[in-house]
């Protein structure tokens, strides 16, 4: 049986990483294979009980600013994976550390967005992650926008592009709640820039004319605590008080609860620098919940919406196109439960079950050359 190794910096639901590492360790569990999961120590609580992990890794942020880090967590955990034939970093910041323990076993990375590109850009530690880029016996990208923004930093002949998977059962419920009286709309993912809800803010205030008692729930990380005065200013500027509610550490019961209530989920990323979106999980957690869903054009988002069928797509940075779009959904029942039918069977189409597949089709051709 084969055995993995997995390096990855958390064991969550809390945060997009450790989602899609619980999924895909998950549904691999599934298909019979064996996993060894290799964490942050400083991360927070364990989804996953049920697969070998160890809290030993040296925290992401550490191992770009001082590499040694890397070499001691090479010398705590390399016994610990002797047994097994695949070496699986599934986030970013770890595929240095990843290489080195690969060594006469396959070796394998998932580059999901701004990371790769940013890590490139550093000077020996980029140097030797390009190297293990290259090593790799497959690096796999969450979307093709992923894929084109990492081949204009370095020449590679192995990237394979695997859009992100959703847990289809998880987001369904026997009796879903009610929709409010008034309209609802949601969006989840950590408050930064580059999701860009600077704008969607802006967006509802024009679409507040139609709705004024519209209510739009952002539920997400609040750390970046500049990005979040800025959101709460223009709260205040627009006089949207009582239509913006913000929402950080909320469990997952009570996340597909409002998933489930609201009309629509909207979040319009925008590229800034090097940062950009590279998938969208969120956009197909909603589709499962049956919403219809808004994104934006030049990202990822591209690959979880097909702009007319589960959702609609907008122009980055956009506020007026981004209103109309709403407006489009909450004004247009016909189109909101056409979206939101066709969301249901892309969620389902996208269920890890059948995502697995193709990361064991690699798994398994690359075992037998071994």
């Amino acid at each position: 049986m084969i055995k993995i190794c997995f390096l990855t910096n958390e064991l969550s639901f809390k945060h997009g990483w450790g989602r899609y590492s619980i999924d895909l360790i998950k549904a691999l569990t599934k298909k019979g294979y064996k996993s060894l999961v290799l964490v942050d120590k400083t991360s927070k609580g364990n989804d996953l009980k049920e697969v070998e992990s160890y809290k030993l890794l040296s925290s992401q942020r550490s191992n770009l600013i001082q590499p040694i880090f890397i070499w001691k967590d090479y010398l705590s955990v390399r016994k610990i994976v002797q047994d097994c034939q695949i070496i699986h970093s599934l986030i970013e910041p770890y595929t240095l550390l990843a290489s080195l323990l690969a060594k006469n076993k396959l070796f394998f990375i998932t580059a999901h967005g701004t990371y790769a590109p940013f890590l490139f850009d550093k000077s020996l530690l980029g140097y030797l992650i390009k190297k293990s880029f290259k090593k790799a016996n497959k690096v796999f990208c969450v979307s093709k926008f992923t894929q084109k923004e990492i081949l204009k930093k370095i020449d590679l002949k192995n990237t394979l592009v695997i859009n992100n998977g959703v847990d289809y059962n998880k987001w369904q419920v026997d009796n879903p709640p009610s929709l409010l009286k008034e309209k609802m709309i949601l969006g989840v993912g950590a408050l930064k820039s580059r999701k860009g809800y600077h704008i969607s803010i802006l967006a509802i205030a024009m679409v507040k004319k139609k709705y004024p008692n519209l209510k739009y729930y952002l539920v997400g990380d609040q750390s970046n605590k500049n990005y979040f005065n800025e959101l709460k200013e223009l709260v205040r500027k627009h006089n949207l008080k009582n239509n913006i509610i913000f929402l950080e550490k909320i469990s997952d019961e009570d996340l597909i609860k409002l998933y489930h209530q609201t009309d629509l989920f909207l979040l319009t990323p925008i590229n800034i620098g090097k940062g950009f979106e590279g998938f969208g999980l969120v956009y197909l957690e909603a589709n499962a919940c049956g919403k219809p869903v808004i994104g934006t054009y030049g990202c990822g988002a591209e690959e979880a919406i097909i702009d007319g069928f589960n959702g609609l797509l907008v122009s980055q940075n956009d506020i007026e196109k981004t209103s109309q779009a709403i407006l489009n959904v909450l004004d247009n029942s016909r189109l909101a439960e056409n979206l939101s039918q066709n969301g249901l069977k892309q969620a389902q189409k996208m269920d890890w079950s059948n995502i697995v597949e193709q990361y064991i089709k690699i798994y398994e051709d690359f075992y037998k050359k071994l």
